[in-house]
């Protein structure tokens, strides 16, 4: 189907007036709206209640205002009325689109051992309550992003800039399957999006063992969520019939199933430019794809009990012991409808899943520089591009090709792309541009030591048009001496020209300055943007300004998605639309025992700022 065009819908202007206090000026917002969608954090926030006093639902308060910061220049008084708008876009990071039926998961080798009071309490968020809702959460928050195509901050006279591009900062699949992954692209471009596993072929389940459900359940839930696919346990939500700690969650019965419907997305009214994160790369966020592991993806047992090793639980997901267990202990697996669609997909496949046709340049991919990608042998995904006069923007690929569980799930460059973006950074400064550097990890999170030549090795061709291990590296180049963040904060430090450094990945709100040491002694921010997956489910606005005193301003303003802070009762769930089953989603992603109220949102000074830079430009 063709992509669906909403009206624009015009964003009301924040005001925007200044008063010291503390080393920080704080600037006024407007009054809160009583709408959710169309309203940013400036005009009212979303908050929930004491959750150690059980569920909490939530409500809506008055907007946060916008901090300025100063550590990296001092803001001048007269620059709200002669400021202009350099470049205005979008952040969106973090969706983890998680195919939960996918025998790959480890949800239930992992999540007994994860929530609060376990000795382990260190593994988390293998399973979230909320993570089946997780497209139609992407799907409101691209409308609501498409909602602030006119910047809600003014410029000189009045003036409001149209948004030039949204990007997204990696870990928009959550487990490296194809079909998570073609998931991403259609709620990126528009149309209808099926986000439901398992194959309506009754060939396919030829070779699942007696018992598997045939396509008939397929259309439903197989998984964690429901009882009635196996034995009672205490560490996950089954909405039919909350039980152990979440006796007190609602009771929205057939909410799961309900969440496998297809339903129409508009896509982003703007072009997008992705960066990869862990969770696109390696399986479950850490792991390089191996063949054993894709046979378990693609296949019809899945694992219902603990893991019996907490370093390596992917160990356990091999055909091998799925069969010796369905075999001695059937109770604690249970069968799965087969799809082929969770194959893995290796990083020529990823990159090739962004061209439909829909956006020339591939979503960035196809601005890849053709001698990295001959180099790389096909597995480059990393780019720059100016998208308007006056700026080189620069995607980077920070994760770690080593895919070694646990270590792997952090960051870092190889030695050939440091040498890229080194090269980079000093022609934009040539060029007199201002460079906004974009990618999953933020510096603190670049610590992955390990080279890429510790992944998966390289065998032959598999029947997924990949090698039989997915994730093995292609790449002939050595890795090494592999760069962390303090490389890469040197190295963005050194210029003057950059400006900011754009990242996700730790789902919380956090914005660092990073002082220059370059010869104008200017700096550069650190800006990362909590995730769609937990709580607060929040992305981004972001705009350059020049204040024509010398100054630049970078302001970051925070948006919730376009569904309603309140929820729908409890009951039966198959008539709720897409934009309630966002709402749920943000109320369990609250409650979440793992991740919910009190992590990710950051400080006031990490929500809605204005941040102050000196003008490096001639």
């Amino acid at each position: 189907m063709g992509k669906h065009r909403p009206p624009r819908v015009r964003a009301r202007p924040h005001a925007v007036a200044a008063t010291l206090a503390m080393g920080c000026t704080i600037v006024a917002a407007l009054s809160a709206a009583p709408a959710q969608a169309g309203t940013s954090t400036a005009d009212q926030t979303i908050a929930g209640g004491d959750r150690a006093l059980g569920y909490s639902k939530l409500h809506v308060e008055g907007g946060r205002p916008y901090v300025v910061r100063e550590e990296l220049a001092a803001a001048g008084a007269g620059r709200a009325a002669a400021r202009t708008s350099l470049a205005y876009f979008g952040q969106l990071t973090d969706f983890q689109l998680a195919d939960e039926e996918s025998p790959a998961r480890v949800e239930a080798l992992l999540d007994p051992f994860a929530n609060p009071g376990s000795p382990a309490a260190a593994f988390n968020a293998a399973w979230r309550p909320q993570e089946a809702l997780g497209p139609n959460v992407v799907d409101q928050t691209i409308r609501q992003m498409n909602a602030f195509g006119t910047s809600p901050i003014g410029g000189a006279g009045g003036t409001h800039a149209q948004m030039d591009l949204v990007i997204t900062t990696g870990d928009s699949a959550d487990s490296q399957q194809r079909n998570e992954t073609k998931w991403v692209v259609r709620l990126l471009e528009g149309g209808t999006l099926s986000p439901n596993s398992g194959s309506s072929k009754a060939l396919d389940y030829l070779a699942c063992p007696i018992g598997t459900g045939g396509p008939a359940e397929a259309a439903k839930y197989t998984g964690v969520q429901d009882y009635d696919d196996y034995l009672d346990s205490p560490a996950f939500y089954d909405p039919d019939e909350p039980s152990g700690q979440f006796v007190g969650f609602p009771k929205w019965t057939g909410l799961m199933d309900r969440a496998q419907k297809p339903f129409e997305t508009p896509g982003l009214n703007v072009p997008s430019y992705v960066a990869l994160g862990n969770h696109d790369a390696l399986v479950q966020g850490n792991q390089g794809a191996n063949v054993a592991l894709e046979a378990v993806a693609v296949g019809c047992v899945k694992i219902m009990a603990p893991t019996p090793s907490l370093v390596n639980p992917q160990a356990s997901l091999t055909p091998e012991y799925l069969q010796q267990l369905l075999r001695t202990n059937p109770g604690q697996t249970v069968l799965v409808p087969p799809d082929k669609e969770r194959q893995f997909v290796s990083k020529q496949q990823y990159r090739s899943l962004h061209f439909t046709g829909k956006q020339a340049d591939g979503h960035g991919f196809g601005l890849v520089d053709p001698a990295q990608l001959a180099a790389s042998g096909g597995s480059a995904a990393y780019y720059a591009w100016s998208p308007k006069p006056g700026f080189r923007f620069i995607a980077l690929d920070t994760t770690s090709g080593a895919g070694v569980t646990g270590e792997s799930a952090e960051g870092n460059l190889d030695a050939p792309q440091f040498s890229w973006l080194a090269g980079q950074v000093a022609a934009a400064a040539a060029a007199d541009q201002l460079v906004v550097v974009f990618g999953h990890h933020p510096i603190r999170s670049l610590t992955a030591t390990l080279p890429d030549e510790l992944a998966p090795p390289c065998t032959v061709a598999g029947p997924f048009g990949h090698d039989l291990n997915a994730g093995c590296d292609v790449d002939p180049r050595s890795s090494t001496p592999i760069k962390g963040g303090a490389d890469l904060q040197a190295l963005l430090a050194a210029e003057d020209h950059v400006i900011a450094y754009v990242a996700g990945h730790t789902h919380e709100n956090r914005v660092t300055p990073f002082p220059g040491t370059g010869t104008g002694g200017g700096g550069f921010w650190g800006i990362e943007t909590a995730s769609e997956a937990d709580w607060p489910q929040q992305s981004r606005l972001l705009e350059v300004m020049d204040n024509a005193d010398g100054t630049l301003s970078i302001f970051g303003t925070g948006l919730d998605s376009a569904a309603p802070a309140t929820t729908p009762a409890a009951g039966s769930a198959t008539g709720f639309s897409s934009q309630e089953l966002a709402s749920i989603s943000r109320e369990l992603a609250y409650n979440d025992p793992q991740l919910g109220g009190g992590t990710g949102a950051g400080g006031d000074r990490d929500k809605n700022v204005e941040l102050l830079l000196k003008d490096p430009r001639d």
